[in-house]
């Protein structure tokens, strides 16, 4: 809604035009007292009403701490009773919050009683929502008569205010789609919660766009628990022209009251007319092609006012955007320009380049994240499991665990004393491992971001850790020469492996769990089993004759090894700029690849097949098949050299660390 706020009808509860005088929704008189509720204008804060400004009960100034933590940066908005802050949070490496806030003077008992409660209702439902398109919930607390809520900080506008810096207000229906289509997993993922939760407030005010065209949805106040067999809403709210019938008392609101919202929306984002000027009333699209009637068609069933003929659910909804994009409408052309021009595709050589133009491979930066100091290296990154979320750490000394795709930060692990060069996920993903150049390796709690335990019997610095696949031992890899197995349980119980002659900077586990593979400094591959138990306690001894297989390359170091994922094969990364493909049961050098100009230091092999990644001190990213050695892409990462790299366990993502302190999650079709 653009200009002065709405009108709320103090009977119902509905939003009116301003300049309304009866409620369009129950008919009553509009009460000239109401206290509407003032959304942020694009660039400026509203100005809150005279008898909210009165001493003590205006916003903080810049450098205010609150709970001794947040120190506030700058006012990003304000309403009627409350404002929002742009803040670090100085418990975790200045991390940048928003946090919003609700002042409890000057309003009335009942107003405060209210406003508390859903305000505590917001912080309550965000809590314990985990989802891409929603922001994070880190904190919330009462301090000096006012209630606090620390959320992420999204850099970016509402769809509010792009569509007002459009002449005609409307988008590109690719663009259309692409948002719609996000919104509905958003949707999809509150309905499917036990019990489903309603957000009843969707519109283009309460919709985050970031300058990569992923999108947030804000603004929790309203948000209910459907409860089954409840006639209707104890509380009438919503937004005119975007809020359902049901939700002015008539019913209880149901997940067919978002369908009914999201279709408001995607018909102002056609035609450009705000729904808020003629609520119930929605003109024909002015566009006649036949992918502009096929989504006339769908959003006038989302905004029928009886909810028995709107869509069933927010899927079916999604399956027909989804056909529609399918129907001849490229979404590259509306969702990939800014992502391609930031994502530059570089040949290294001919071939590389011929091959390129033949199969163009894009590369799509689904999320660059920065959590991590500037310019100190990213050393290792890890997928939980489930592919949700990255393990990152490096040179700062911190292991911060964040979400792939948005980038918000869970967890920030501190407790090593200097760079983290090793990171490794339990099975059941729950638990991280770190190592260390304090010669520790440390186990941390995902759910509290607390160190566990820590292993302490190596002698020097620990370059490399990894977790069996049966999650009953861990492996680390020391500068000491040594490799060491061990159990979280009783990490004091261990076996000593002791066969290389130098730093050892590698190790993995084969997929079955059988054998280990290590390599180091002094530039042998060796491939050895697994020890043996006995009880619940490993063998100190080793049992290698005739099972050990020394791989003996190139006389360079070995940085970094890889396992394929049958177990068959196993790549190694050397510094003379070579990554070498061995056979595993024999030890058969079966190929090597030449085309990085420096050391190499990170490897990945998919999880679906023959297809490597690898980088190094070029800072290029090449991928490859590590069958035949055929080059299919050099990227130019711009992180000035690569160190970590790793595919998410389905295949979809690799993310990648650097010198420049950040990672990035590519996206390779």
């Amino acid at each position: 809604m653009q200009g002065s706020p709405p009108l709320y009808c103090d009977i119902c509860g509905a939003a009116n035009r301003p300049q309304a005088r009866f409620c369009f929704a129950c008919g009553r008189p509009l009460q000239n007292g109401a206290l509407p509720t003032l959304p942020p204008t694009p660039g400026q804060a509203p100005t809150l009403a005279p008898s909210i400004l009165q001493a003590g009960s205006g916003p903080h100034p810049p450098n205010t701490l609150l709970r001794g933590r947040y120190q506030i940066i700058a006012l990003i908005g304000q309403g009627g009773f409350g404002a929002v802050y742009r803040a670090l949070d100085l418990a975790l490496a200045k991390r940048t919050v928003a946090i919003k806030e609700m002042r409890q003077q000057s309003l009335s008992a009942q107003e405060q009683q209210e406003a508390t409660a859903a305000f505590q209702q917001e912080a309550h439902l965000l809590a314990g929502l985990l989802h891409p398109n929603l922001p994070r919930i880190y904190d919330h607390f009462s301090e000096n008569g006012r209630w606090y809520l620390v959320m992420d900080f999204i850099e970016g506008e509402t769809l509010e205010a792009r569509l007002s810096r459009l002449p005609d207000g409307r988008l590109p229906l690719a663009e259309v789609l692409r948002l719609g289509m996000q919104l509905c997993d958003v949707l999809s993922y509150l309905h499917s919660r036990q019990p489903p939760i309603i957000f009843r407030d969707l519109k283009p005010a309460n919709i985050m766009l970031t300058s990569e065209g992923h999108l947030y949805l804000i603004d929790f106040g309203i948000a209910r628990l459907f409860k089954p067999g409840q006639s209707k809403d104890t509380t009438a709210l919503g937004s005119a022209g975007y809020a359902a019938p049901e939700q002015y008392g008539r019913a209880q609101s149901t997940p067919q009251t978002d369908i009914y919202a999201l279709g408001a929306t995607l018909h102002q984002l056609i035609t450009g007319q705000d729904p808020s000027l003629s609520p119930f009333t929605f003109a024909p699209f002015p566009q006649q092609d036949a992918n502009h009637r096929r989504l006339e068609a769908l959003v006038m069933r989302m905004v029928q006012t009886e909810a028995s003929r709107r869509p069933a659910s927010i899927q079916e909804v999604k399956a027909e955007l989804e056909s529609l994009a399918a129907q001849g409408v490229s979404l590259s052309a509306g969702s990939r320009p800014a992502l391609l021009a930031a994502s530059r595709l570089t040949s290294r050589s001919t071939a590389a380049a011929t091959l390129a133009q033949r199969t163009p491979t894009p590369i799509i930066t689904r999320c660059l994240y920065q959590g991590h100091r500037r310019n100190n290296g990213i050393y290792a990154v890890a997928w939980s499991p489930d592919g949700q979320l990255i393990a990152s750490s490096g040179a700062d000394g911190s292991v911060q665990i964040w979400e792939a795709l948005s980038g918000r930060l869970l967890q920030l692990c501190q407790g090593h004393r200097g760079p983290i060069y090793g990171l490794a996920w339990s099975p059941d993903g729950q638990c991280l491992a770190s190592a260390g150049r304090d010669g520790t390796v440390r186990l941390w709690s995902l759910s509290s971001g607390k160190e566990l335990t820590s292993y302490q019997g190596h002698t020097s610095y620990v370059y490399g850790v990894a977790w069996s696949p049966d999650g009953q031992a861990l492996a680390s890899a020391s500068d000491d020469g040594t490799v060491h197995v061990w159990t979280a349980a009783n990490p004091g119980e261990n076996s000593v492996y002791r066969a290389h002659h130098h730093s050892v900077k590698a190790v993995a586990w084969s997929p079955d769990g059988q054998r280990l593979a290590s390599g180091g400094g002094d530039c042998t591959l060796r491939i050895w089993p697994r020890p043996t138990t006995r009880g619940r306690s490993f063998f100190t001894s080793w049992l290698l004759a005739r099972k050990q297989v020394n791989c003996h390359g190139q006389q360079r170091r070995i940085d970094a090894i890889a396992w394929s994922r049958d177990g068959r094969y196993i790549a190694v990364a050397r510094a003379g700029g070579q990554v070498e493909i061995w056979e595993s049961q024999h030890g058969k050098l079966q190929l090597t690849y030449h085309q990085h100009r420096g050391p190499v230091y990170a490897l990945s092999w998919h999880p679906r097949g023959f297809l490597l990644a690898s980088g190094g001190r070029d800072g290029l990213l090449h991928c490859w098949q590590a069958s035949d050695g055929r080059q299919l892409l050099t990227y130019d990462s711009r992180q000035g050299i690569i160190y970590a790299l790793a595919w998410s366990p389905d295949g979809h993502y690799l993310a990648g660390g650097g010198k420049d302190g950040s990672i990035y999650i590519w996206e390779i079709n």
